[in-house]
């Protein structure tokens, strides 16, 4: 994707962990500001390793991004700290839904809050969470180790937002719910995006999902990108129909080792 407004590019990047485990391999992702980019691929592709090192959380791993370099706002960032990074406007939503159990729902957003380098005020911030997220009002004094998964993956995503973002990373926001909440959720990044002006860069293992709400994505194999293009043109190649969203001749669901389209291409890309 050429986008002459892109808010993060991902320039052939390179990342290793405890310095000899190589992990993502010569790597390029654009985001258009204002847009939703999608970043797809099986367990152990190296998705959440790519939004680590975007977010600086890789140092805390023992990780690094060892070869080529990222840049946000057409500043390099791979070389920065973390909370530097958090305080020009990129947040990650981790996966699992990790709020802080103790807290209220309120308290979990109010931390987002002190992230912040600009933008709205407390007050202001926890108006538009909850005219996104109604349930968290009628669930803020409660306490966030007790509400349900759903409500735990709203609060995440409400405390990112309370750090007024540029670019929200968000890693698998689907994982474990049931699939009302999946698209109430999905539903809700949507609007964000739409009505905030909020960029997103979005893994997710559910294709077909991710594909409706991203109108680009990329599909990372073994710590390497074998596939780029539009939702649109994704929806209908032949390897993405066959294993990611399970559309074989037969119905069922091919390995994607299997797919001889995929296995001629990773052939001329090695």
């Amino acid at each position: 994707m050429d986008s002459p407004q892109s808010i993060l590019k991902i320039n052939n990047i390179e990342v290793k962990y405890h310095e000899v485990i190589l992990v993502i391999k010569g790597v390029s992702i654009e985001v258009p500001e204002g847009g939703i980019v999608a970043l797809l691929g099986a367990n152990g592709a190296g998705k959440s390793t790519i939004l680590k090192a975007v977010s600086g959380l890789l140092k805390h791993e023992d990780g690094r991004v060892t070869d080529g370099s990222i840049e946000f706002l057409g500043q390099r960032i791979d070389r920065m700290p973390p909370e530097k990074i958090a305080k020009m406007g990129i947040v990650q939503v981790i996966e699992g839904r990790r709020v802080f159990e103790h807290l209220t729902v309120e308290q979990n957003l109010k931390v987002g809050a002190h992230m912040r380098k600009f933008g709205r005020s407390i007050k202001e911030g926890l108006e538009m969470v909850y005219h996104y997220f109604p349930r968290l009002y009628e669930k803020r004094n409660e306490i966030a180790g007790f509400i349900s998964g759903g409500e735990q993956q709203m609060t995440v995503v409400g405390r990112a937002l309370m750090t007024s973002p540029r670019l929200i990373l968000l890693d698998e926001p689907s994982m474990g719910l049931a699939p009302l909440l999946i698209h109430e959720i999905f539903n809700i990044i949507t609007r964000l995006n739409q009505e905030e002006k909020i960029s997103l860069l979005l893994v997710e293992q559910n294709a077909k999902l991710a594909l409706n709400v991203a109108p680009y994505a990329y599909v990372l194999e073994n710590g390497r990108i074998v596939m780029n293009d539009s939702a649109e043109k994704l929806r209908e190649n032949p390897d993405i129909k066959d294993f990611y969203l399970g559309m074989t001749d037969l119905g069922g669901r091919k390995s994607f080792r299997d797919v001889k389209h995929y296995k001629r291409r990773k052939r001329w890309l090695t």
